[in-house]
């Protein structure tokens, strides 16, 4: 008998502990494991089917009978203590708890829309102090213990209150998540007055057999009701309700007088929305000799859900008498006794993290984020840690709400780069659902992280603890261009923007890096706060287009006197240059005699000038009010040598609503009365005649794509010279017309030098040719000098190659040279080389039997070396060159000519 009853013993304690871990596992929310758990707690106790024991003949001790009894088994339901092993109550219809609040009705007493009467923003409700501003530590260290009502259903409306309940709310699916899941404040998860007769498994719902078939011994009972209450709940996290209030009356019909199955019918009929019901149990529980723990609390819920809030405020008045109330009960204190619109909201934010600090469940999460939602409708402002709140919004279903929130703590403090980080994640995630406007701030976020040192900084730090290494700063380049190709490769192809997201986001970058590189623009009106480092979306979002118009224009102004003082030195050092040049035809005679080397010292330095004036920042290239304009897309593809495109981008400037309303098109940009013109050009708000201006440059713009049109044609694969010279007379009219002509002009030249030369250095001396001829074509008189030096050269250098193929004929060499020496007289290497040519070809004709030929052209050789001896005196080269050319004509002058005897 001894062992028998020891072998009960030890069966009844490791079916305490099967139940103990069960409700562990319906604190994590794993409602099979935890069913699984209490299956084995009723084995192990000898419960079989149809409520009948294992081991009937057993009796006395031999059943484990616990001595303590019901004394030892007077302790709260599992509820009561439920916050010391993770996480907060939850009841009554979470989306109206605080919705009904501002939704225009009262609710349970609150006032309505207006708020109530003005008071401290918080109050000690039996905590000993205020709350202040909730956090997720705080919180998780705070909570009470304890499980609300349910509502009746889950669909409750979030933007009221229900007619019928007052304080209404989104009930929570699962008591599992809350209910007396949790286990009590002194470790054991033990309600010795919710253990139930009868028998069945938890995998069965309702019990079918008789519970008072078979007394069971008191410790047995108690072990075996726990079991029945656990399964109970499990039913109830998977919404059968039925089968839930079966295990509850089983657990209350073997044990009558405990409250605890009194407590969970409660629970169990608010939860089927059966409000009488649920306040006659939790009455009744509060009638036991050992009155449930949370009762109180939840009755107060069911008076509140029953439209009777001064029954709902005296329990909870007696629930905080009794000991602290937990998160959920306090923000429904706060409202029923009239606090403050901002207590009631904090007290919901309160309640929205202590719900987070429990196990990672579904429920929990939408509860959290429904509560935070009523809290945004208290106090729709920018709220502090507002990413921790817009993470918990987002985790539960309420992405809109969390990006609401963000855009409210973007416009309080837009430098805090976490928030817009969080906010840029957000809308990223958005999917396919986002609307053009919502991709367009997605890009707008992003780029406003792209150039932000601090976000780096952070980043940096972060992957730095998250390895054990130190990383670094030098990786930041190659990190931010991974960071824009992911975001590309993310962005979708057609989001029904305006421009499509890839250049849109290329063009929020550029401009964020222009605006890095000048120390940023500062985040607080009126010239204060951190700096920010974005593009011409973020700007206007943040309303400061006015702002940022005059920063940009006072930025301006710097670049234009460093560009005016960048062209002086420039004119002055070219100036020089000439005058050393130029001074004395001595000294334009001694640099001819050192030949091709001074010819190509001088190409140099020529490239080196022009160089220069290319490096010297340009009115487009630096320009905030081009990059933070429409205009930002047209010089981003010019950069990108898209010239057709940049061209096609500047046809249309205007905002959809003045394109709708017809006219011009060509360079078109918003009428004077429009609203959006700043909005879409922040960098010209500041400017006087802003519309004009942009119009201006627009044309501007359009002006260098035509130029780089024409530069292309020249310089590709298949140069086609005409087209270039087309699109560059086009310029040069369309430049008439801004005032740029000569301007344009030298911009020509100066792209039709940089290509001849480069033809030239690669030996490809006719392409060279056929580019300043082309050239030529089109420029006027201004600009030609600079355009005939250098195709005097090349001339000379492609007559002088093809002379000197033994088995070429003269004559192109001839008129090459001849071109050469006209364009540039003082080009000694052509003078003596035309000389020798023409005297070759004079021989070359008299040989073929052309006798008037060989003497019209030994003439030509005679007087183009007595001009040339005229500009070159005592060169002896040419006074060889010239005897012998003398010779040659009078011994041809003697020759008789067939054709005239």
């Amino acid at each position: 008998m001894t062992t028998q009853t020891t072998k009960t013993r030890t069966d009844l304690s490791r079916a305490e502990q099967a139940c103990a871990e069960g409700e562990s596992a319906l604190e994590r929310g794993d409602t099979s494991a935890a069913e699984n758990h209490f299956t084995r707690a009723l084995r192990l106790a000898g419960v079989g089917d149809g409520g009948a024991t294992e081991g009937d003949g057993r009796g006395g001790d031999g059943w484990g009978h616990d001595a303590q009894g019901d004394a030892h088994a007077g302790d709260a339901v599992d509820t009561v203590d439920a916050v010391d092993a993770g996480g907060p109550e939850r009841g009554i219809d979470v989306r109206s708890d605080a919705s009904g609040v501002d939704a225009g009705g009262p609710a349970c007493g609150s006032p309505g829309t207006g708020g109530p009467p003005h008071g401290p923003d918080t109050y000690d409700l039996g905590t000993g102090g205020p709350t202040g501003v909730p956090d997720a530590e705080s919180h998780a260290a705070d909570r009470n213990a304890g499980t609300l009502v349910h509502g009746p259903d889950a669909e409750t409306d979030t933007d009221g209150l229900n007619a019928a309940t007052p304080v209404p709310g989104r009930h929570v699916e699962s008591d599992a998540y809350g209910l007396g899941a949790r286990g009590s404040t002194d470790g054991s998860d033990t309600d010795r007055g919710m253990y139930g007769p009868g028998a069945g498994s938890p995998t069965r719902g309702p019990a079918t057999g008789n519970p008072a078939h078979s007394p069971l011994p008191e410790g047995v009972a108690r072990v075996v009701a726990r079991a029945w209450t656990g399964v109970g709940r499990v039913w109830l996290a998977r919404g059968e309700g039925a089968g839930a209030e079966a295990e509850f009356e089983r657990a209350h019909a073997l044990r009558p007088s405990a409250a605890g199955p009194l407590h969970w019918l409660g629970c169990a009929a608010a939860h089927r929305g059966d409000l009488a019901a649920a306040e006659r149990h939790l009455t009744a529980s509060l009638a036991c000799a050992v009155p449930h723990g949370r009762s109180l609390v939840q009755r107060a819920y069911v008076h509140a859900r029953a439209g009777n809030p001064d029954s709902a405020l005296g329990d909870l008045r007696a629930a905080a008498s009794a000991g602290p109330l937990d998160d959920e009960a306090r923000w429904l204190f706060a409202v029923l006794a009239g606090g403050s619109t901002r207590e009631v909201a904090l007290r919901l934010r309160r309640a929205a993290l202590a719900a987070l600090g429990g196990h990672d469940g579904d429920e929990l999460r939408r509860r959290a984020a429904a509560l935070l939602v009523a809290a945004r409708g208290l106090d729709p402002g920018s709220w502090s840690s507002s990413p921790l709140y817009a993470v918990a919004l987002v985790r539960g279903g309420y992405r809109a709400a969390a990006v609401a929130l963000l855009d409210d703590a973007v416009r309080d403090d837009p430098s805090d780069h976490r928030v817009t980080h969080t906010l840029a994640v957000g809308l990223l995630n958005s999917g396919d659902a986002g609307s053009g406007s919502t991709w367009e701030r997605c890009v707008a976020a992003w780029a406003a992280l792209l150039h932000d040192a601090g976000f780096w900084a952070h980043a940096l730090e972060s992957a730095s603890r998250r390895y054990g290494v130190d990383v670094e700063p030098s990786l930041v380049p190659v990190l931010r261009a991974g960071l824009r190709e992911a975001l590309e490769r993310c962005l979708p192809d057609d989001a029904g923007t305006r421009v499509a997201l890839g250049p849109l986001l290329q063009r929020e970058a550029d401009a964020a890096k222009l605006l890095a590189a000048i120390g940023g623009f500062p985040a607080a009106a009126g010239g204060g706060g951190a700096p920010l480092f974005c593009g011409p979306l973020r700007i206007a979002e943040l309303g400061r287009s006015a702002e940022f118009g005059a920063f940009a224009a006072a930025w301006e102004q710097s670049f234009a006197i460093a560009r005016t003082a960048s062209a002086s030195a420039s004119v002055d050092a070219r100036a020089q240059s000439f005058a050393a040049g130029s001074a004395t035809s001595a000294e334009v005679e001694a640099e001819t005699e050192t030949g091709p080397e001074a010819e190509a010292e001088a190409e140099a330095e020529a490239e080196t000038a022009t160089a220069t004036a290319t490096a010297t920042p340009s009115a487009a290239s630096t320009s905030l009010t081009y990059a933070f304009s429409e205009l930002g897309f047209a010089r981003l593809l010019l950069g990108q040598d898209k010239a057709v495109d940049a061209l096609a981008a500047l046809s249309e400037l205007r905002c959809p609503r003045c394109r709708a309303r017809g006219g011009p098109g060509a360079g078109a940009v918003c009428e004077p009365a429009c609203g959006r013109f700043d909005e879409l050009n922040p960098g010209y708000a500041g400017v006087p005649d802003k519309h004009l201006r942009l119009s201006l440059d627009a044309r501007g713009l359009a002006l260098e794509a035509r130029l780089s049109m024409g530069r292309s044609e020249m310089t590709s694969a298949r140069p086609d010279f005409g087209a270039a010279a087309a699109y560059w007379r086009r310029a040069l009219v369309h430049s008439r017309e801004i005032d740029r002509y000569r301007e344009t002009q030298t911009a020509i030249v100066d792209m039709a030098l940089g290509a001849a030369r480069a033809a030239h250095r690669d030996g490809r001396l006719s392409l060279a040719v056929s580019t300043l001829d082309a050239t030529r074509s089109v420029i006027g008189a201004n600009e030609r000098g600079r355009l005939e030096g250098q195709l005097a050269r090349v001339l000379a250098d492609r007559g002088i190659s093809v002379a000197n193929d033994a088995e070429a004929l003269l004559d192109r060499p001839a008129a090459d040279l001849r071109r050469s020496v006209a364009f540039n007289p003082h080009l000694l290497r052509a003078q003596v080389s035309l000389g020798i040519v023409l005297r070759g070809l004079a021989a070359a004709r008299w040989s073929s039997g052309s006798l008037s030929g060989a003497r019209d052209t030994l003439r030509e050789a005679v007087d183009q070396l007595t001009a040339a001896l005229a500009l070159f005196p005592d060169e002896p080269d040419l006074e060889e060159l010239r005897e012998a050319a003398v010779a040659d004509l009078d011994h041809v002058m003697w020759q008789p000519d067939e054709s005239e005897q």
